[in-house]
């Protein structure tokens, strides 16, 4: 991977919708060399896939909240995330290291519905709950 590559990604980075044209007038290089560099770098393994991100609030989304679960026992922990990474609030789930625990970013529709979901998953665990205020 050379500087071109990395300018490419970077670009990509901020708008992965951007045309190659655009993105060959700033490395000078044609558009048909910037597709064929792009496709390099996704059979290289490097660009693993694109993605969409959307508008929450039209979704009714209002509160966004990190919340740290302290696994009750770590032979759960599995369980746990199998379990919640289903959830249709939740945006991700990671096992982090510390005590077993997850941190799982979850979009709720009210502080109402993430109290409800912090009391479903309190079966796994102690949560820890920060709520978004910006981001």
């Amino acid at each position: 991977m050379d500087d071109i590559d990395k300018q490419i990604l970077q670009m990509l980075r901020k708008n992965s919708r951007e045309a190659f044209a655009t993105i060959g007038k700033k490395v000078e290089l044609s558009a048909p060399a910037i597709g064929k560099r792009v496709k390099q770098l996704e059979d290289k393994g490097i660009i693993l896939g694109y993605s969409l991100k959307l508008n929450d609030e039209k979704f009714g989304v209002t509160t966004k909240a990190y919340i740290h679960l302290t696994i009750h026992q770590s032979s759960t922990v599995r369980t746990a995330y199998n379990q919640i990474i289903h959830h249709e609030e939740v945006q991700r789930c990671d096992r982090i290291t510390g005590e077993d625990r997850l941190c799982i970013l979850g979009y709720f529709k009210s502080n109402k519905d993430l109290v409800t979901f912090l009391e479903r998953i309190s079966q796994y665990g102690v949560p820890n709950t920060s709520i978004i205020l910006e981001s």
